[in-house]
C-alpha cells in the first residue's frame, strides 16, 4: 500500500487543538479508517486481510499520537466518539487523495488482485472485454473475472464484486451508482425490409414477422412495448440473449427491439420508426457496502464510470446523469 503521508500533509482540529498527521500516521489511519466504516476490529480485518489484534495495535498508536480516544468499544463493535469523528473527516480527505494518486499512477501503486464483474451479455462482451485492455495497461497486476449472463448475480452472497445492472437495485447492504442509460429502436435487415417492406408507422407493425424476448425476459418494458404494438403479428423467434436476437435480426428473420450500442455496429440493419419513443434502462454500477472502500474494487468502478460516459450511453438530451 502506498505510504500517503510520505507525499501530502493534511491536518485538522481535534478536541480544540490542531493536529497534524506526521509521515509515520498514514497506516495508522488506513485502520483506523477500516474500522470506522466496518464498526468492528474483526470486519476491518477481514477487509484489510491481517490479523485483528493488528487492527487494535494501529488504532491504539493513533490514539497516542492524537492524544484523543477515538472509538467507544463494547459488546456489538465500535461507536466513533466526538473526536473519532473529527479525526474520520480529515482521514477520509487523505484517503480521497490517495486515491486520486493511485488512479494516476495504478501500476507504481501497486494495485493487486482480481476484481470480479458481472454484467449483461451484451455488455460485458461487447464493451467491456474490448476495453479492458486500456485497464491493464494502467494496472497490470490487476486482474478481472467478467461474469456475462442475463441474470442478476447475487453481491450479498458473493457472486461477484460489482454488478452492472439493467435496473436500480434496491437492499441496504448495497450502494449503486448511475453510470449511464442503454436507449433502444425497433431494427430489421436490408433484405427483410426488401421483402416485408419498412413499417410508415405504429399502425404498420401487426402484418409484420417479430424477434421478441425469451420466457425469463419477456416482462422487460421493452418487450413488452414491442408486443403492444405488434397486435397479432407472429413472434417467429424468441430468445434470452440478445446476441441470439441480433444474429435472427441480421439474418432477415424480422425485426427486433435492439439496443443502439449493439444495433448501430451492424451494417445490415437499420433503424426503423425513429421518432416512437422507447423505454431507457439505466446501467447501475453496484456494489456491497463491505467492499466498496477497497481500492482495487474502487479503481474498477471509476474505470466503468468512465466507459459508459461515451456519447452511446448518455441520455437522449445528452446528459449524463449520475448517483
Amino acid at each position: 500500500m502506498l505510504h500517503f503521508a510520505h507525499w501530502i500533509c493534511i491536518d485538522g482540529y481535534v478536541a480544540g487543538k490542531r493536529t497534524v498527521m506526521n509521515p509515520t500516521d498514514w497506516d495508522d489511519v488506513r485502520y483506523f479508517l477500516a474500522a470506522a466504516r466496518t464498526g468492528s476490529l474483526a470486519a476491518a480485518s477481514r477487509e484489510l486481510g491481517c490479523h485483528q489484534p493488528t487492527v487494535g495495535r494501529r488504532i491504539d498508536n493513533l490514539e497516542a499520537s492524537l492524544g484523543v480516544r477515538l472509538f467507544q468499544r463494547h459488546s456489538l463493535g465500535l461507536t466513533l466518539t466526538e473526536e473519532g469523528r473529527r479525526v474520520m473527516q480529515t482521514a477520509e480527505a487523505m484517503s480521497e487523495a490517495a486515491l486520486k494518486l493511485l488512479l494516476a499512477g495504478g501500476a507504481e501503486a501497486g494495485i493487486r488482485g482480481i476484481v470480479r464483474i458481472a454484467a449483461p451479455n451484451g455488455l460485458a462482451m461487447e464493451v467491456i472485454a474490448p476495453a479492458l485492455h486500456r485497464l491493464h495497461e494502467h494496472h497490470p497486476d490487476l486482474d478481472i473475472e467478467l461474469q456475462a449472463s442475463a441474470a442478476s448475480a447475487d453481491l450479498t452472497h458473493g457472486e461477484a464484486d460489482i454488478g452492472i445492472r439493467l435496473y436500480r437495485p434496491a437492499g441496504e447492504d448495497l450502494v449503486v451508482r448511475q453510470a449511464g442509460v442503454i436507449r433502444f429502436g425497433l431494427y430489421g435487415a436490408t433484405e427483410y425490409l426488401r421483402v416485408y417492406g419498412s413499417p410508415e408507422n405504429v399502425a404498420d407493425l401487426p402484418r409484420h414477422r417479430f424477434i421478441g424476448y425469451g420466457p425469463r425476459l419477456q416482462h422487460l418494458e421493452e418487450n413488452t412495448w414491442l408486443e403492444s404494438l405488434a397486435g397479432e403479428a407472429r413472434f417467429v423467434m424468441r430468445s434470452d440473449n440478445v446476441h441470439m436476437r441480433l444474429s435472427a435480426a441480421r439474418g432477415a428473420l424480422g425485426m427486433a427491439v435492439l439496443p443502439h450500442f449493439l444495433a448501430q455496429r451492424v451494417p445490415q440493419l437499420t433503424r426503423l420508426l425513429a421518432n416512437e419513443p422507447l423505454p431507457l434502462k439505466p446501467i447501475c454500477l453496484t456494489v456491497h457496502r463491505d467492499l466498496r472502500h477497497l481500492t482495487r474494487v474502487r479503481v474498477v468502478l471509476d474505470w466503468l464510470t468512465e466507459l459508459f460516459s461515451a456519447p452511446e450511453f448518455r441520455q437522449p438530451d445528452d446528459t449524463h446523469s449520475g448517483a
